[in-house]
């Protein structure tokens, strides 16, 4: 039994050090404004632009298990504001596979949540792994945030999740 323990406590150890060390850098993204869409979603939500980036390698070992993978979003911060990194993958080849409707919510003193910048995201073709790269400039240091985002491909049929971050708070 005390094996067993040591095994399994290893195993988690690995699992969670491959997700720690799941690297996040080469951003490239700006913000943009899109004429007519922040009409749509209010005036004060930020229109952001998602960087495609098709076929990555999955640094944590993640091994796919439904023909729609997990969405990961991943967060860091730097000089020029929030990094956001978010992926998604398929079993197998999608014709389309993509992230779309980005949200990022900022978190008020009175417990609520504030709509504060939109991304439509981004898709590719004929891949099996592909994540898009967003920088929101106006992140405030020490604020808590969540992101929401709906990943979608098509493999021998279109099928499309919702994900949410969960509140984190942004400390860079």
């Amino acid at each position: 039994m005390g094996k067993m323990k040591r095994a399994v406590k290893k195993i988690l150890g690995v699992l969670a050090m491959a997700t720690l060390l799941a690297e996040t850098s080469g951003f490239t993204s700006v913000a943009a404004e899109s004429v007519g869409l922040s009409e749509q979603l209010g005036e004060n939500v930020e229109v952001l632009e998602a960087t495609v980036v098709e076929d990555f390698d999955w640094s944590s070992n993640i091994n796919p298990y439904t023909m729609l993978t997990d969405c990961i979003i991943g967060v860091s911060g730097a000089s020029d504001g929030m990094h956001i990194d978010i992926s998604t993958g398929v079993v197998g080849t999608a014709s389309v596979l993509g992230i779309k409707d980005v949200k990022i919510y900022k978190k008020t003193w009175y417990g609520g949540w504030d709509y504060v910048a939109y991304s439509s995201g981004g898709e590719a073709k004929n891949c099996g792994t592909m994540g898009i790269n967003i920088l929101y400039e106006n992140a405030v240091k020490d604020a808590t945030y969540k992101i929401t985002c709906i990943h979608y491909g098509n493999v021998d049929g279109y099928t499309e999740g919702s994900h949410d971050s969960g509140a984190f708070v942004y400390t860079y």
